[in-house]
């Protein structure tokens, strides 16, 4: 069985590898140059740097060329494929996936099985990683989906952002709340909510009581401590101060990974997120 994501799952680059995991890229555009999402020719350390500098990057879903493309090569292995795909409240990439998948199922004796994730970032990250922990372990590809579809109402996302004008720029807040949000100095908690959208959680002011009130979620939700990561964008002390607040109330030691650049377009730098399988959403 080979598992497979997209680039929004967010897995550090060399998980791929590590866990043979596949993953088909998104794509960026940037001042009229084409990336795909974790390419080595766009470093996220200078993408944010252009986004701060006022560089308004694009992003594209997945098409049906490259995604039958894409699957036509893994089934060529002559495998079947458990495909995990970006939240399809955030992007139309789900349903061409789950297209492609049905009509290749029609003409292909192995199967592709494509699973919304409800999810973005290391939240969608989780479950690949606990999809291929299933089918290490000798279960089938329906065994593997079921157990993921029943982690899905649990997996949890939660995360703050350095300025409000991203999310206001996407859609994800209205432009007057986030004039006044700025204004005030309000730093939301958000989170990814049951049915796959990045919604309002908690208004705090300031970045602090932002990164505290995560905290405390974490503290309050966490089910299984062996999955918790933390994602930054160019914020790297505050996530490392929160992984070491996380170690001294849980007793584990999160991951850090840096954010992709197509999630980042939707956010901005400074996004600091925490992901865990939850007691709850």
């Amino acid at each position: 069985m080979i598992i497979s994501t997209d680039s929004t799952a967010n897995l550090p680059s060399e998980y791929y590898e590590k866990y043979n995991i596949s993953m088909i890229p998104m794509q960026i555009n940037l001042n009229d140059e084409v990336y795909d999402d974790l390419s080595d020719k766009l470093p996220v350390e200078e993408y944010y740097k252009k986004m701060r500098e006022g560089a308004t990057p694009t992003t594209a879903q997945i098409n049906n060329y490259s995604a039958t493309v894409y699957f036509e090569n893994l089934l060529s292995r002559g495998e079947d494929i458990l495909h995990i795909s970006f939240s399809s409240a955030m992007s139309g990439t789900y349903n061409t996936v789950k297209n492609v998948a049905e009509e290749l199922n029609a003409t292909h004796k192995n199967k592709i099985v494509v699973i919304d994730s409800l999810n973005a970032s290391m939240g969608e990250g989780l479950l690949v990683l606990k999809a291929k922990e299933l089918a290490d372990s000798g279960k089938s590809i329906d065994e593997v989906a079921d157990e993921i579809n029943k982690l899905i109402p649990n997996t949890c996302a939660y995360f703050t952002v350095e300025q409000l004008k991203y999310l206001v720029r996407g859609g994800r807040v209205g432009k007057f709340s986030g004039i006044v949000g700025t204004l005030l100095n309000i730093k939301p908690v958000l989170r990814v909510d049951s049915q796959g959208r990045l919604v309002s959680y908690k208004k705090v002011i300031t970045r602090r009581k932002a990164l505290n009130a995560i905290l405390d979620i974490v503290a309050e939700k966490i089910a299984d401590k062996r999955y918790l990561y933390i994602t930054h964008a160019v914020s790297e002390q505050d996530a490392k101060s929160l992984a070491d607040n996380l170690k001294e109330r849980l007793g584990v030691e999160p991951i850090i990974t840096d954010l992709t650049q197509v999630i980042g377009c939707h956010t901005g730098p400074g996004l600091i997120a925490v992901f865990f399988f939850g007691k709850e959403k």
